[in-house]
């Protein structure tokens, strides 16, 4: 799947460039892996999580689908 880029406003810490949201999936057989980031095009700032479908002791997480930084839902 190709990643899934959004602009999703101002960035909070240089309150100059955009913060771009990203998203990708990763499928191998039974393994399925979300991951998230946030980006700034001016100052580079960012924060990623990803989650694992195979992890021994996931924390409660919620859902994968749904960015933990802005709440927007990946597409497709």
């Amino acid at each position: 799947m190709p990643r899934d880029r959004q602009e999703i406003g101002q960035c909070t810490r240089c309150n100059r460039g955009t913060v771009n949201c990203s998203h990708n999936k990763f499928m191998d057989g039974t393994l399925e892996i979300h991951s998230w980031e946030h980006r700034c095009c001016e100052c580079g700032h960012r924060e990623t999580t990803a989650f694992r479908s195979d992890e021994v002791n996931p924390e409660p997480t919620g859902d994968a689908t749904v960015c933990p930084f802005c709440g927007r839902h990946a597409a497709g």
